[in-house]
């Protein structure tokens, strides 16, 4: 009798069983409920398999596609996404987009440990989404991109770029951009084209020895190009990583991205043939004749030193060098138009140090604290990059005590080290006093890296902040900004730069 009772409860077990598989083989035996057992264990174990061992902690991905599904449909911004998982899971946490692991570091010590690592400075490949067999500096690594960045620091200590005597070639920028402003008093106008011209013509004069007029259609096609590019290149790089067959597609997105940087190449290409012509090796102007003469020495990197690196080194330079500088100052300009009294105290720092009878210097700084912390809150508040460039993993590694296996993405997140992270008070408020001590002098803080840190921190760093300095004091000194009748600004960036939306200015000439 046992047995039996023993065989009833046996078959009814199996035939459960085989009903449960049957449901999940057959069509007819679907249901609701059955799928999505299925799905929610099918994903729980691919993230199980496919998540290191001793990672650091993260959101589940969904197969194939990783986190991407989250920023798809989610409605929150991604910068949102990312401060909700740095609350949930803590100042480090992975990921996945697609199948490539990603570590997001949000906090100063996961900053200081990754980027002075040599096995956490690798790149991802790009360039067959650019159509073109080159590397520079911006997407190289390994022997590639130390060679050609000694190169161009050495050179740019040659020049005097960063340097005192360098200054001069800046601050005639900056009276041609003030000049082109008088022509505006009285008007509201945007400042972004002026702005965008002046910064690119410093970075030109260095790079390719010439500055170009500010309505020079070849250079106003260029820099449109780039803004456009900027702004669509994530998502698309990302795309091309997962699916690398579309590169292959005649259509869409890489493609559209391929086309718009051949008119960059064909704007370089052009500089390079009459570079090549009027070459004189006695007379060195600027990176790319360098370059070309480099290219002439046997000295074993004839494999880096060659045509298509230098297109995109000096690329590299003229893109990265012009696109943050301008949207830093249209920042700038933007919190001082929605904060009054702090343009008012900028003035008056002006008044008082400078003076009326001659134009600020880059040595004034010392000097003019306040205008130090309104630069620098501004690179806080309105961070261009609010994601940096990733690295990549060239090895398994560890870092913070968690593994990191070959192939990791390290993306440092720069909107949670100057936001979110607890050690800014009220982090969403324009507050130069920050960077202020007791008695006024500007305090540099640890936590505060604009330009990045480590071995691939900003070659152009100097550059940037002497521009800035300059381009805002000598417009402040000559002009009065303010909000046109009817105009309220928005402080809300847009785009994956983390942009200004564009506003107009009402310009005054100040009294002698």
């Amino acid at each position: 009798m046992d047995t039996e009772r023993e065989t009833d409860s046996y078959k009814k077990t199996h035939h459960s069983s085989l009903n449960v598989f049957a449901m999940m083989i057959w069509p007819e035996y679907f249901n609701i409920t059955t799928i999505v057992v299925g799905v929610v264990t099918f994903c729980l174990l691919a993230a199980l398999i496919l998540r290191p061992k001793n990672s650091p902690p993260g959101p589940w991905g969904v197969p194939i596609f990783g986190c991407i599904p989250y920023f798809i449909f989610s409605r929150r911004t991604g910068r949102k996404i990312f401060e909700d998982w740095y609350h949930r899971y803590g100042p480090i946490y992975n990921t996945k987009v697609g199948a490539i692991n990603v570590v997001v570091l949000n906090e100063i010590e996961g900053f200081k440990e990754a980027f002075g690592n040599p096995e956490f400075q690798g790149r991802l490949p790009v360039d067959f989404m650019l159509g073109r067999a080159g590397e520079g500096i911006v997407m190289s690594d390994g022997r590639a991109w130390q060679e050609q960045r000694k190169f161009v620091h050495q050179h740019f200590r040659d020049f005097g770029v960063g340097k005192s005597s360098f200054e001069d070639s800046i601050a005639a920028e900056a009276e041609a951009l003030t000049d082109a402003l008088l022509k505006l008093e009285g008007q509201s106008v945007c400042l972004e084209h002026l702005i965008n011209n002046a910064v690119c013509n410093v970075i030109s004069s260095v790079s390719f020895g010439r500055r170009f007029d500010y309505d020079d259609k070849s250079l106003q096609t260029v820099l449109e190009m780039l803004k456009e590019t900027v702004e669509s290149s994530a998502l698309q790089l990302v795309l091309s990583v997962l699916f690398p067959i579309t590169k292959y597609i005649p259509f869409g997105g890489s493609n559209q991205i391929r086309q718009k940087v051949q008119i960059y190449f064909k704007f370089l290409d052009k500089l390079v043939s009459e570079h090549k012509a009027k070459l004189d090796e006695t007379n060195i102007r600027d990176v790319m004749d360098a370059y070309l003469i480099e290219m002439k020495k046997d000295n074993g990197n004839s494999d880096i030193f060659n045509d298509d690196n230098m297109v995109f080194t000096v690329g590299d330079l003229f893109g990265a060098g012009t696109e943050t500088t301008t949207l830093t100052l249209l920042w700038i300009i933007l919190f001082l138009l929605k904060n009054p009294e702090a343009e008012a105290k900028v003035r008056a720092e002006l008044g008082r140090v400078v003076g009326r009878n001659r134009l600020p210097r880059y040595s004034d700084r010392s000097n003019l604290p306040y205008i130090e912390a309104v630069i620098s809150e501004s690179l806080r508040l309105g961070t261009v990059s609010s994601v940096g460039i990733p690295h990549v993993a060239s090895s398994n590694s560890t870092l913070q005590g968690y593994f990191i296996p070959k192939g990791t993405l390290l993306l440092p997140n720069f909107h949670a080290l100057f936001t979110y992270t607890g050690k800014w008070e009220e982090p969403e408020e324009f507050r130069p006093e920050r960077f202020l001590d007791k008695v006024g002098n500007f305090v540099r803080r640890e936590d505060f890296i604009p330009f990045s840190i480590g071995r691939r921190q900003c070659i152009g760093e100097q550059l940037a902040r002497m521009e800035i300095f300059i381009f805002l004091t000598h417009t402040m000194h000559k002009f009065a900004l303010s909000v046109p009748e009817g105009h309220d600004p928005s402080v809300e960036g847009v785009g994956f730069t983390h942009k200004p939306q564009s506003y107009n200015v009402l310009i005054r000439k100040c009294e002698d």
